[in-house]
């Protein structure tokens, strides 16, 4: 009897401290998905997230490539045999260090690019980064903060843009704030457009040389994205105006990455789905035929009568 008093005891004893683990929280995984090799997005937008919200554009002959960490390894361990009269020596070998990189286009020494797009956000995020132009080779970063965009370039050099100068009036005011960033590498200048407004032209305090990797990032904002375009070349101030107009004075079309001709590659909750203007008229043609269906419904009507 005693023992089994000591033994119930015991398990008192013992049976608290054996508390399950509370489960860890871990942050939520999300799919990457991949666009078809050659997709067209006209009409199309993404609604991206400042979590986790990003996406990458880029030319469908462009291929990524996983890059892996570089190792050097060593064969065995550096030892000597001595004989009578001679001494060999093992010594280390080591394996040369290998990169995967990414194919890219033949640098010119005067490389411009020009870059347009259309976001449409809220004033609650007042300072977001806008994207990062070849983040791998020659990196080119867009940040808005109000009404000033900064612009960052080899992660030490800045310059900050603010369109103010009313240039088209015959620019309609628009759901979407389109912008165009244009550097001109000869001549080391950058200048900001947005809408019917733009920035002075700006002196960049070093050179920026374009890579070409035809690559732009967007690491996410709240709100919603459509119509990028790139192009190698500084644009001209008619190229942009057709981009403000939306075609309705010429057409567009970058020369790098073209909205109707890109991959893309989702890295979180970015929502590819039809844009505002798409949906527009996707109703006004369902309105459309049914008020064309309420017309020859009375007419049939009339003729029973």
């Amino acid at each position: 009897m005693k023992m089994k008093l000591l033994f119930v005891l015991s398990l008192m004893v013992f049976m608290p401290t054996m508390v399950e683990p509370a489960p860890t929280e871990e942050r939520p995984t999300w799919p990457r998905t991949t666009g078809s090799s050659e997709i067209n997005l006209d009409g199309r937008m993404f609604t991206l997230s400042r979590n986790y919200g990003g996406v990458i554009f880029y030319h469908p002959s462009y291929h990524f490539q996983t890059p892996y960490p570089t190792r050097s390894y060593k064969v065995g361990a550096p030892n000597t045999t001595k004989h009578p009269n001679t001494t060999t020596t093992t010594t280390t070998t080591k394996h040369p260090k290998t990169t995967t990189t990414k194919a890219t286009t033949t640098q010119s020494p005067t490389r411009s690019v020009s870059v347009c797009l259309r976001y449409m956000t809220d004033a609650v995020q007042p300072t977001f980064p806008l994207f990062t132009l070849s983040p791998d080779t020659s990196s080119l970063s867009l940040q808005r903060s109000f009404d000033t965009f900064m612009l960052s370039y080899y992660d030490s050099f800045s310059v900050d843009l603010q369109p103010i100068v009313h240039l088209w009036p015959d620019i309609k005011q628009d759901i979407w704030t389109s912008v165009c960033l244009t550097v001109d590498t000869s001549k080391s200048v950058v200048q900001m457009f947005s809408g019917g407004y733009m920035s002075p032209r700006k002196v960049m305090p070093y050179q920026y040389v374009w890579s070409g990797e035809p690559v732009i990032s967007f690491p996410g904002f709240d709100g919603q994205l459509t119509d990028v375009q790139v192009w190698d070349y500084p644009l001209r101030y008619k190229d942009i105006f057709y981009y403000m107009s939306r075609s309705y004075y010429g057409s567009y079309s970058g020369s790098v990455i073209s909205w109707s001709y890109i991959r893309y590659d989702n890295r979180g909750r970015a929502v590819l789905e039809d844009n505002f203007d798409m949906r527009a008229k996707v109703e006004q043609e369902s309105r459309r035929k049914e008020k064309k269906m309420r017309f020859f419904s009375v007419e049939e009507n009339k003729l029973l009568l």
